[in-house]
């Protein structure tokens, strides 16, 4: 049997059959507007079984998976197991006991580092991926919905800043310095499906974007001399107009995450929640969940908040680590995103594809932020 794990979902739907190319074209356009993951929306549309889709997310990422049979027989008495603010943050939601009493798990993203976070709390657990249709209904019927969009649940955990001078963020110059078991369900399963713009071509600038006076960077436009962006690739002006008219947190992060693919090789928007930095939006990056990190522990992304600046090293720690290993890079760029004087995301970034040469890369990394964050706020108070 092949092995799909590297395969992108739309493309393994596609070569078991499961959908006609027609309804996978129009789901994949449907994305930018809807925020949803494309098997829901090709669930959403009729044009995938459920079941088939449970059973194709994990053929593709190598989890076991929930049918539709197993979320309606669920054990709601194991709901409580886990808290609301766990249970919206993380996408996971309780749903009954394996034959040797290990607590099942069914989660949207599930991860190694997922994993863990929730043995710290119920001891051994098995996750099973479910799509996100289904899953996130049930959890906001056990959970309730968040009191406010998904990064503003709870500003009081967020890490107090100073306001973001209206100029970029300057470089943190100082840091430069030398110095399974048998399941009772399905055998198959799933592990983070980041929103990766290289994944069924997800991130699109809507028109507005492309019809402003930024536009888009046309193939050949010269930044740094002879250096190039690709084609297409949308510009900080263009992406900062977009988000001024951004109508939900998650248009406003995919406009910060296509404008990021355009220029870095990696990057990432990371949630703050109770002293952890969670990845929730990824590109390049293989398995976003794995950006679990303990703000207690030094890394770019710490050292970002804490000095409430651009930030482009950190001290040796686990944390750090973790970061190279998860964003395949040993040059991270790490600044704050604010809301309500609150830190509470990040944008850490790779290397930039036009290498080192990319003078304005951190400036613009700077705008993006500042950007994003006056997105969030808009859509928050409106």
């Amino acid at each position: 049997m092949a092995d799909f794990r590297c395969v992108r979902i739309g493309d393994l739907l596609l070569a078991k059959g499961l959908v006609r190319a027609s309804d996978l074209a129009r789901a994949v356009a449907d994305q930018p507007a809807s925020g949803k993951r494309l098997c829901s929306l090709l669930v959403a549309h009729g044009a995938l079984e459920y079941d088939d889709a449970a059973r194709a997310l994990g053929e593709q990422r190598g989890f076991p998976c929930a049918l539709a049979k197993h979320l309606a027989n669920r054990d709601t008495s194991v709901i409580s197991l886990i808290s609301a603010e766990l249970g919206r943050v993380s996408h996971v939601l309780p749903i009954g006991r394996s034959s040797n009493g290990t607590l099942i798990v069914a989660a949207r993203d599930p991860a190694p580092a997922l994993r863990a976070t929730l043995e710290k709390q119920l001891g051994a657990v098995t996750l099973v991926i479910t799509p996100a249709t289904r899953l996130e209904q049930l959890i906001s019927a056990a959970y309730g919905d968040s009191p406010h969009d998904e990064f503003d649940i709870d500003l009081d955990s967020a890490v107090d800043l100073d306001p973001l001078p209206m100029s970029p963020p300057q470089a943190d110059v100082d840091m430069l310095d030398p110095d399974s078991i048998r399941m009772a369900l399905s055998d198959l399963d799933d592990e983070r499906v980041s929103k990766d713009p290289t994944q069924s071509g997800l991130l699109q600038i809507n028109a507005m974007a492309s019809a402003s006076s930024g536009g888009f960077r046309a193939s050949g436009t010269n930044i740094s001399g002879a250096f190039k962006l690709p084609p297409a690739a949308p510009t900080i002006d263009a992406t900062k107009l977009a988000l001024e008219h951004a109508a939900t947190r998650d248009a406003a992060s995919d406009l910060a995450m296509s404008f990021i693919a355009g220029r870095w090789r990696t990057g990432a928007i990371v949630v703050i929640r109770e002293a952890t930095a969670i990845g929730y939006r990824g590109h390049g990056i293989a398995d976003l969940a794995e950006l679990h990190l303990p703000l207690r522990l030094p890394s770019t992304i710490q050292r970002a908040i804490e000095t409430k600046r651009l930030a482009n090293s950190a001290p040796p720690s686990p944390a750090q680590d973790q970061l190279v290993r998860v964003m395949k890079s040993t040059a991270i760029t790490a600044v704050p995103v604010v809301v309500a004087d609150n830190a509470i995301a990040t944008i850490a970034v790779g290397e930039s594809i036009l290498g080192a040469a990319d003078t304005s890369a951190p400036a613009e990394l700077g705008q993006l932020a500042q950007a994003l964050g006056g997105a969030y706020d808009r859509i928050r108070r409106a």
